[in-house]
């Protein structure tokens, strides 16, 4: 054998036995660290379990700052999505077409009229059905007492199909009701009557603005919406052409319905030409679900956001809650500490003895917190008679952030008990 390659195997062999035993060091010293961590694992279990009520008053106040921004948080995503199904029970395909009020270059005579709303499907591609509406305010009585000032819509037949207006008894206004004078009342309306001692609403006679009006329906109860520009529970619904004839009126508003597929930026391009180009000097505004909806998304990010930021004062509060009881454990272990000090415990063994301990009992109460922050919001949705909507994104933050809070409120007091001074620390009583 050639004096090089017997070199070249001693060494092989030397860097072998090298790695051997490295990696019996390292896996010697891995488990002197685990040995370690349960035993500052066990310690903290014992002395928590030592100072009961300082420990359940910590669990309480970080429990509580979890829960603020755990419930705040899903009660705010639960809200956003309440609000997003409104939208979608109206119809994301609904749009609503106005007169832009204010326009230095709009004709004050230029108005939106029926017959241009009428033909808007036949000119319009992306426009699949329309109805021209308007809204006026007058005193509602029946049988001789007052109602109060409720809004009268001018509306055509096809407005109750567009708005998801359901009657609950009798009908809605048919196109065959122009110039007469019948009424359909809201949902708020009828209950009122009834308050008044209406024993049937459907065929009873309301005075309306002074003028007598047969009720030949009722509608059912109607949520709010953006995009409907009246509130139908509170409504009184009359043919647009009476209201026309009545009220001096002109159209206030179009509400139409795009076509499956169509792009919502097209079909406001298309109604805004539509109307436009019939008489000159107009101009009007459309209003899309996408953009409410973009717009809602937008301010409901902004108010979670809002109610993270209050909850988090209350975690930042419960963390401070925390931090002084580690501190009072701290001055009354004093002598523990020494003891341990004198008996060889390096200063990183005192010190990661009270960082467990303080994140021990963040982690029970962030995980106390959670569960309580799931409890309120689910409460608040079956009293509100919302669907609750869980937010992980939620739970996650809020018990990760008791977890911060557990080293960040718990690093000053591990730090002050490493520090003791061990003589100090025996003779203190």
């Amino acid at each position: 054998m050639k004096p090089t390659t017997a070199a070249f195997a001693a060494a092989r062999r030397s860097i072998a036995k090298l790695l051997v035993a490295s990696t019996a060091a390292l896996g010697r010293l891995r488990h002197a660290r685990v040995a370690a961590l349960k035993a500052d694992v066990k310690q903290a279990l014992v002395s928590l379990n030592v100072n009961r009520q300082r420990t359940v008053l910590a669990l309480v106040g970080l429990a509580v700052g979890v829960a603020a921004v755990t419930a705040m948080v899903s009660v705010g995503a639960t809200a956003r999505a309440e609000a997003l199904k409104r939208f979608q029970d109206l119809g994301t395909e609904t749009i609503l077409i106005r007169k832009r009020p204010g326009d230095p270059a709009q004709r004050a005579s230029a108005v939106i009229r029926a017959e241009d709303a009428a033909t808007l499907p036949a000119q319009a591609a992306t426009i699949a059905a329309a109805a021209p509406g308007l809204q006026v305010f007058g005193a509602l009585a029946y049988a001789g007492r007052s109602l109060g000032t409720k809004g009268i819509v001018g509306a055509a037949e096809a407005l109750a199909d567009l708005n998801k207006l359901r009657p609950s008894a009798g009908r809605f206004l048919s196109d065959l009701d122009a110039q007469r004078q019948y009424c359909v009342v809201g949902h708020a309306i009828a209950q009122a009557m009834r308050g008044a001692g209406a024993s049937q609403v459907v065929g009873e006679s309301v005075t309306l603005a002074g003028r007598i009006y047969t009720v030949v329906g009722e509608l059912a109860q109607t949520p709010r919406s953006s995009l409907r520009p009246f509130r139908a529970d509170e409504a009184v619904f009359v043919p647009i052409t009476t209201a026309q004839r009545v009220f001096r009126s002109e159209v206030q508003f179009v509400v139409a319905r795009m076509r499956t597929g169509a792009d919502h930026r097209h079909a406001a391009a298309e109604a805004q030409a539509h109307f436009q180009n019939r008489v000159r000097g107009l101009r009007v505004d459309v209003r899309t679900a996408d953009d409410l909806i973009a717009a809602l998304r937008k301010q409901m990010r902004l108010f979670t956001l809002l109610l993270a930021a209050v909850g988090g004062i209350a975690l930042v509060v419960g963390g401070a809650g925390a931090m002084n009881v580690m501190l009072a454990a701290v001055a009354e272990r004093r002598r523990e500490i020494g003891v341990r000090r004198a008996l060889g415990a390096r200063r990183r063994d005192i010190r990661n003895q009270f960082l467990v301990e303080a994140i021990a009992l963040s982690l029970a109460g962030g995980a106390l917190g959670v569960v309580l922050g799931v409890v309120v919001p689910v409460a608040i949705c079956a009293y509100a008679g919302w669907d609750f909507v869980a937010s992980p994104t939620a739970m996650l933050a809020g018990f990760g952030v008791a977890s911060g809070a557990g080293v960040f409120f718990g690093a000053y007091p591990a730090r002050r008990a490493a520090g003791l001074d061990p003589i100090a620390a025996l003779r203190a009583q």
